[in-house]
C-alpha cells in the first residue's frame, strides 16, 4: 500500500447480501473478491486502483453503508479528536486480528460516517 497519512486509503461496502454485492460491483466495475485476513465474512475488494472491502454491518453502525477511510498515525489520537470537534466513534478502536491494523468506524458532526485506520508496524 503506497497511501500517505491522511489519505483516503481504503473503502468500506456493508451489505445485507454480500454475494448479492460482489456481484453487483464484479457485473458494474469488473471487481474481483478474496477472503480477507479475517476470513470469509470480510471480503477484499481487488479494483485495480484504491482497495476496499465488502463487509456486513457491525454493531451501531446501519445495515448497509459506504464509507472511506483515511489512514492516521493513531487511530485512538484520532477518534479523541473526532469527539473533541464534535463527531462520534461508532466502533473501536479495535486491531484487526492479528494483523495489527488499528481502526474506527465515526462519524462527523452532521452523523456523515467514515473510517479511520492505522497500518500495522512494518517490522
Amino acid at each position: 500500500m503506497t497511501n500517505t497519512v491522511s489519505s483516503i486509503g481504503w473503502f468500506e461496502i456493508a451489505a445485507s447480501d454480500q454475494a448479492k454485492a460482489e456481484a453487483f460491483y464484479g457485473d458494474l466495475f469488473g471487481w474481483s473478491f478474496g477472503d480477507g485476513p479475517t476470513g470469509p465474512a470480510y471480503r477484499i475488494a481487488e479494483t485495480g486502483g484504491l482497495p476496499g472491502g465488502i463487509t456486513t454491518a457491525q454493531a451501531g453502525v446501519p445495515s448497509t453503508y459506504a464509507i472511506f477511510s483515511v489512514m492516521v498515525p493513531d487511530t485512538a489520537a484520532a477518534c479523541e479528536r473526532i469527539a473533541e470537534l464534535g463527531g462520534r466513534v461508532l466502533v473501536g478502536p479495535e486491531t484487526m486480528g492479528e494483523t495489527g491494523l488499528v481502526f474506527a468506524n465515526v462519524e462527523d458532526p452532521d452523523g456523515n460516517h467514515f473510517g479511520v485506520f492505522t497500518p500495522p508496524a512494518e517490522g
